[in-house]
This record gives C-alpha cells, sequence and structure tokens, in this order.
C-alpha cells in the first residue's frame, strides 16, 4: 500500500502546475499585458491617472479614469476648472462641469480615433489615430491639421498646419518621466509616469482653446496614446 501512495503522487506531480509566479508581460506602450484563454495577450489600458507640471512645477493638467469615467482638472488662464466625462449606452462620452450641463461630447470613430463636439452636434475636432501619427483638425476631411508624429529615440515632434514646427514630447525611460518643449527646445511641462505619451504634446497646440485641449489629451491618453 506505501508504494502504491507513492505512485499516485508521482503521477499527480507530472501535471502540476509550477509554483512560482509569473509576474506580467509588458505592452508595447508600457502597461502590462494579460493572457486570454485563447492566449492572445491583450495591453492594459493608459495609466489611470496623471499630473502635467508647469516648469516652475504648478500643477497645469490632472487627468483621472475610472471605468467609463474621466475626470479633468484643469489650471489654466481662467483659473481652476474641473470636467467630468460620463460614457454614455450609445458609446459617447458626455463631458460637464460639476452641476452643469453637458458642454461637450466625445463620438469614437471605427478606427480607433475621435471627433470632439459640442453638446449640440457641431464638430470642434476631428482626431485620426494611426502608429506614425495622430491628426487633430476642425474638419472632417483632416485637412490642414495639427500633427504629433511619432519618431525614434521616444520623440513626438508636434507640428501645426503647413508642418510648422511647435515643438517635442520627449520620455526620458531611465527617469520614467516626459519633458514638453516649444520649438526653441524650451520646456514647458513635465509629466511624471512609466509609460511613453504623445499626447501631451496637444498641450502646444495654442489655437485650440484650454478646456478642448484638456478634452483631447484625456481622449488621447484613454486610448493608450
Amino acid at each position: 500500500m506505501p508504494a502504491l501512495l507513492l505512485l499516485l503522487a508521482a503521477c499527480h506531480g507530472e501535471h502540476a502546475e509550477p509554483s512560482a509566479e509569473r509576474g506580467p508581460t509588458r505592452g508595447v506602450n508600457g502597461g502590462a499585458s494579460t493572457a486570454a484563454a485563447t492566449g492572445t495577450a491583450t495591453t492594459a489600458p493608459a495609466p489611470r491617472s496623471v499630473t502635467v507640471k508647469r516648469a516652475d512645477g504648478a500643477e497645469a493638467l490632472t487627468v483621472s479614469e475610472t471605468d467609463d469615467i474621466v475626470d479633468i482638472t484643469l489650471s489654466g488662464t481662467s483659473g481652476k476648472q474641473t470636467l467630468r466625462g460620463e460614457e454614455r449606452d450609445s458609446g459617447k462620452r458626455k463631458y460637464h462641469a460639476a452641476n452643469a450641463d453637458v458642454s461637450y461630447e466625445v463620438k469614437p470613430n471605427d478606427d480607433g480615433g475621435f471627433k470632439l463636439r459640442t453638446a449640440d452636434g457641431k464638430l470642434r475636432w476631428k482626431v485620426k489615430i494611426t502608429p506614425e501619427k495622430i491628426k487633430i483638425s476642425d474638419n472632417e476631411e483632416n485637412d490642414h491639421p495639427f500633427e504629433l508624429k511619432v519618431h525614434e529615440g521616444d520623440r513626438t515632434k508636434v507640428v501645426g498646419p503647413g508642418e510648422k514646427e511647435l515643438g517635442n514630447v520627449r520620455f526620458d525611460r531611465a527617469a520614467a518621466s516626459t519633458k514638453v518643449e516649444d520649438a526653441a527646445g524650451k520646456v514647458l511641462y513635465t509629466a511624471a509616469g512609466a509609460t511613453p505619451s504623445g499626447a501631451y504634446g496637444v498641450l502646444l497646440l495654442e489655437g485650440i482653446p484650454e478646456v478642448e485641449r484638456a478634452i483631447l489629451v484625456a481622449e488621447i491618453l484613454s486610448r493608450g496614446r
């Protein structure tokens, strides 16, 4: 009988899973990935919260995402403002200030981009997202866009209509931080975090109103870019 028990234990051990835990794999954007039952890896969302500071250390923008809700705190020329974006059954995200009516809505596109519109449906900005660049324009045809162009060395080049150079977003992997600089190389904003994102380049687009810039940053971050 003891010999039989030992034999059964040995057979059971051949099919046991290793006891050591495996750490998460990393996605292409630095996020953790999980494997589904099919074995297909999926990339986790962008960071759940990020704060952007001005060069003097003052807070400029904070974006937090919980489930389908995006909260934005903007400290700009009009003082401190807060916005909440809530996803509806239609798939659109509706943005409103505290105790106020909806002022903006974001409608996702099939290609991963989106449209930022006023509450009455008027187009403000159309965002087209590809692996190489992000185009932001005020028309359906994407004519004369602002562009965030991905370059080697963890750099995103920011250009305006007519290829006007506006600045760069530079990610420092060793320091786990991002710097946003103007065309002259002056650092205007910084952000801490281990995930690179060209979304911060939207802060250089002075042709876009501050609140709309903040929503564009939040929505691009939400898409892991």
